[in-house]
């Protein structure tokens, strides 16, 4: 098989999204320790657009969704919000309740959460929903634990044809790797499309929905973008490490090259755009 041409090919059956799931859950459990130094230098600076977008006042109650360390309900808190949080990965929950002792934080599934229905005023979501085999369902959970009038809002990154990162990695993912070899997995980008976001909210319970770009940098302190970026994320790290070891010395040269011309005196700053959503429940 051509590398970076599996779509091409027969489709493998049944095309489920498990092994993803789990190794999803895996990889951001194992990223627990690190993130702090990879990928939160990017996804923080989401957060107080994500904020000021569910119109937040002291005494609500928001819920952090697919949490990661905390940062979300933790700067929800320090503006007198009773912010709690859930992921799937038991790591990033045991790092968040350490950071923020003072918050609740739980083990489990945006996808099917334990909350009551209607328990929320305000619903976040900082770079989780692409990472679930199922958005749509998510943005259906989300809805059912906010009360009526309750804000919702997420964040996605702008897809490959307008991120300096997204377009050079994958233009040598492409080329290289044979995307065959890693498992099944949801687009990364269908959450990228305005219009299919706003369908799918309106769908799930929202309204008033608004789109707000952001220039996001990647912030890389390291000689060596290949490795920072094997623990920024979880996605394409699977398939790099699907390749046979003499691929992965090909994309890895391959990588460190196209990211050149972003490089500065303390490592790499790479524009890599996200998009901010945000409904309220009806």
């Amino acid at each position: 098989m051509k590398k970076g041409r599996a779509a091409d090919g027969p489709a493998r059956f049944p095309m489920t999204f498990d092994a993803f799931h789990s190794a999803e859950r895996q990889g951001w459990h194992d990223r627990a320790g690190r993130y702090d130094g990879a990928t939160a230098l990017a996804t923080l600076q989401i957060v107080p657009a994500l904020l000021d977008a569910l119109h937040l006042r002291p005494g609500m109650r928001l819920i952090d969704l697919a949490c990661g360390p905390g940062y979300v309900a933790g700067a929800a808190a320090a503006l007198l919000i009773n912010a709690e949080g859930i992921d799937f990965a038991p790591a990033m929950i045991e790092t968040a309740q350490k950071r923020f002792p003072d918050l609740a934080f739980r083990i489990g599934d945006i996808l099917d959460m334990p909350h009551d229905t209607a328990s929320f005023d305000a619903a976040a979501c900082n770079m989780g929903l692409f990472h679930v085999i199922d958005p749509a369902k998510a943005m259906s959970e989300a809805a059912r634990v906010l009360r009526p009038g309750g804000r919702f809002a997420f964040s996605q990154w702008t897809a490959p044809s307008d991120s300096a990162l997204y377009a050079g990695l994958f233009e040598v993912m492409k080329a290289e790797a044979d995307m065959a070899l890693a498992d099944p997995a949801p687009d990364a980008y269908a959450l990228s499309d305005p219009e299919t976001v706003a369908a799918m909210m309106t769908t799930a319970g929202f309204t008033d929905i608004s789109t707000r770009r952001l220039e996001t940098v990647l912030i890389a302190p390291t000689v060596d973008f290949f490795d920072f970026f094997m623990s920024f994320g979880v996605r394409v790290p699977l398939i790099v490490g699907a390749q046979a070891p003499d691929v992965q010395d090909i994309i890895r040269d391959r990588m460190n090259a196209a990211m050149a011309p972003y490089e500065t005196d303390t490592g790499y700053e790479v524009p890599m755009p996200s998009l901010l959503f945000a409904g309220t429940r009806q």
